[in-house]
């Protein structure tokens, strides 16, 4: 499974603005400068995210892009799924009713447990802990130049009882 590099995007978006104070609103071409999407396709993205509703865009001399919703209730599932449809790892993990080989295969209760893992870090995963993060991250850089990200620890944690045994 790979990530499309739309949903990428999209998901740099959403953080470029959960970076801003609340309510603020970012120019399009500044979100592209800085997180190196092409403008065109900018713009598509921008129009999907409104239409899934994490985003308000407007026109004009005040206008711009801002998050529809607060960042700390737009998880990463929320994004990646709006952009990529529901997640899965292969066919049996989300409808195992039509595996034929799912009652008695070794192997279904791996991709089940690994669905249901990045199911959980994704779904318990809101772009404010993550904004959280990518600050933490920056400061690091300034305190130790270009290789300060590398020094800073940035994994989100599960909690061991979330993941199906």
């Amino acid at each position: 499974m790979e990530i499309s590099r739309r949903a990428d995007y999209a998901m740099r978006v959403i953080l470029d603005l959960a970076l801003l104070p609340p309510g603020m609103r970012a120019r399009a071409r500044d979100i592209a400068r800085r997180q190196a999407i092409p403008y065109a396709f900018l713009q598509k993205i921008i129009r999907d995210l409104c239409a899934a509703g994490f985003v308000e865009a407007s026109r004009g001399r005040r206008g711009g892009v801002r998050l529809a919703r607060p960042a700390g209730s737009i998880t990463l599932l929320e994004v990646l799924e709006a952009m990529e449809g529901p997640i899965r790892l292969n066919r049996c993990s989300r409808e195992p009713h039509l595996c034929p080989r799912s009652s008695f295969c070794a192997i279904h209760p791996i991709w089940a447990q690994a669905q249901a893992y990045l199911t959980h870090l994704l779904g318990s995963t809101t772009f404010a802990q993550v904004a959280v993060q990518a600050r933490q991250i920056r400061a690091a850089q300034s305190r130790n130049g270009a290789n300060g990200a590398n020094a800073f620890n940035n994994t989100v944690k599960v909690p061991a009882e979330s993941v199906v045994r």
